[in-house]
């Protein structure tokens, strides 16, 4: 074997260990490229589900929120009732003591109570009264 031949097959073999080497190193790059894309397809399953879910509590606590919130305006305005209530309640106490003076009981506060004499209260005018008879009911 000359000296030529010879290096040319060192040369040859040379070559060959490092394309074997480069196609081993790119095997190795796509398959590490392929776990890399099967974990962000993972997380990206994870976080969908878990933005889902916050979602789903989102809308339960909206929810919820809205029902406080009515039940906060209900709560506030029989409030404000049993406040004048009890407003009324003193003056009536104050009367009935004798602070009121020449006071009527029905002109307390201003404002005709219906437990008051109901028999006195003001009809609403789009009503209209009830009259019986012998025979019965009849509305004029």
């Amino acid at each position: 074997m000359s000296s030529k031949g010879y290096n040319y097959l060192k040369v040859d073999e040379k070559k060959m260990k490092r394309m074997i080497s480069n196609c081993e190193s790119a095997r190795r790059s796509r398959m590490k490229k392929q776990q890399h894309m099967k974990d962000l397809n993972d997380q990206i399953f994870y976080l969908t589900k878990k933005r889902d879910e916050m979602l789903l509590k989102i809308e339960g606590i909206a929810k919820e929120n809205t029902v406080m919130e009515i039940e906060n305006m209900v709560l506030r305005s029989q409030k404000q009732e049993l406040e004048k209530r009890l407003e009324y309640a003193n003056q009536v106490c104050g009367w009935y003591e004798g602070v009121g003076g020449d006071v009527s009981l029905a002109s307390v506060g201003g404002v005709q109570e219906p437990w008051i004499r109901p028999w006195e209260q003001k009809q609403p005018s789009n009503s209209m009264p009830v009259m019986s008879s012998s025979i019965g009911f009849s509305i004029f």
